[in-house]
């Protein structure tokens, strides 16, 4: 959360004069390569080891998990944006043959979903794009602009995105209707070859976007990602248990395709239009599950039960968040006013998200 509050507080900055430089390279490496993907390693070197039967993560393994995200941040706060992807996809290997190891075990591949091959998908994107992001910072942005283009959409959209359909497709039918997680039924297990599938048709929407045009790019991505976590999740289906968390984790699992679609239909909007995908299912994503986690294992469930205050106020701070970023791209000749309020109002939710957490984080430690 800190690297997030680091991401996101220099936009305030930046409006308020106290800053010169508009750094969308290191608000986006604190975003999703800092904050997105602590919460994503974490998730997974608790998920995997428990839907597997496997050993949790080694010590080694959970120092590069947490190392890797504030390593990137800080060395792209530095301007060695090379060092950043570096430091990043070092420690994003490590978890990666920590996935791989468990779930081709004899144990895993009978355990998880077909779906869940999206997972090591996401991974994948993420080391090829930070790869390729830490080459073309050393030859120059500017002598390779495609290429900087393509590891930046695999390495920002592919990572989590595929990350949202791997888990989302797993774990989004029973945190909201409490039904069973797709299982690994011989049908269930068939459907690996079709999601692989898939997964290629994702990953080639990034060299579509870069060499045929944004709105096949978006297009493809809209109908594949989305379509496969509607599909198994059967988002068409509401939450049926109570909870305010529940339905805004239903809610983002829509607006996923949602951002995707509206960047295929307006190019020209793309920045704002993937700040729905970013804010509106990412963020969201990520602070809803995390509060059903923290509050649950935390012995607090009975706090999330109906539609407390803190979980709506976070609801409307990042709706409120979103609208503020679209109207960056609508407005531009108002850019500071709005990404200020856009700030503002991230920052604002997290502390509604806090005031839920961080008494329960203390309450399971003592």
């Amino acid at each position: 959360m800190v690297l997030g509050w680091t991401g996101v507080l220099h936009w305030l900055l930046y409006a308020a004069g106290v800053s010169d430089e508009y750094r969308a390279v290191f608000h986006a490496t604190a975003q999703i390569q800092g904050f997105l993907t602590c919460i994503a390693i974490g998730f997974l070197y608790t998920f995997i080891p428990r839907r597997t039967g496997t050993a949790p993560p080694s010590r080694l393994e959970l120092v590069a998990g947490a190392t890797a995200p504030v390593a990137a941040t800080l060395a792209a706060w530095l301007d060695r944006i090379a060092v950043a992807q570096v430091a990043w996809l070092a420690g994003v290997a490590l978890v990666a043959a920590f996935v791989g190891r468990r779930v081709l075990s004899p144990g895993g591949r009978t355990r998880v979903p077909g779906v869940f091959v999206w997972v090591p998908v996401a991974l994948l994107a993420g080391i090829a794009g930070a790869a390729l992001v830490a080459i073309v910072a050393v030859v120059g942005p500017r002598e390779e602009p495609q290429l900087w283009q393509l590891g930046r959409g695999l390495l920002l959209q592919g990572f989590v995105t595929a990350l949202v359909v791997g888990v989302g497709g797993t774990m989004i039918p029973t945190l909201t209707r409490g039904e069973t997680a797709p299982g690994t039924t011989p049908t269930a297990l068939s459907r690996r070859g079709p999601q692989a599938i898939a997964a290629v048709a994702f990953l080639a929407s990034f060299p579509v976007e870069v060499y045929l045009g944004p709105r096949p790019g978006f297009g493809l991505r809209a109908l594949v990602a989305g379509g496969v976590l509607v599909a198994v999740a059967r988002l068409w289906r509401p939450p049926t248990l109570p909870g305010l968390h529940r339905r805004l984790i239903w809610l983002s699992a829509w607006l996923l395709p949602a951002g995707y679609a509206v960047a295929a239909a307006e190019p020209e909007l793309r920045s704002a239009a993937l700040h729905v995908v970013f804010i509106g299912s990412f963020t969201v994503l990520a602070l809803s599950v995390s509060l059903h986690v923290a509050l649950s294992h935390g012995g607090r469930p009975e706090r999330l039960a109906g539609w407390p205050w803190p979980v709506g106020a976070m609801a409307l701070l990042l709706a409120a968040a979103v609208t503020f970023r679209l109207l960056v791209g609508l407005d531009a000749t108002h850019l500071k006013p709005w990404l200020a309020c856009a700030a503002l109002c991230f920052l604002l939710a997290t502390a509604a998200w806090a005031w839920l957490v961080v008494p329960a984080i203390r309450a399971a430690g003592s």
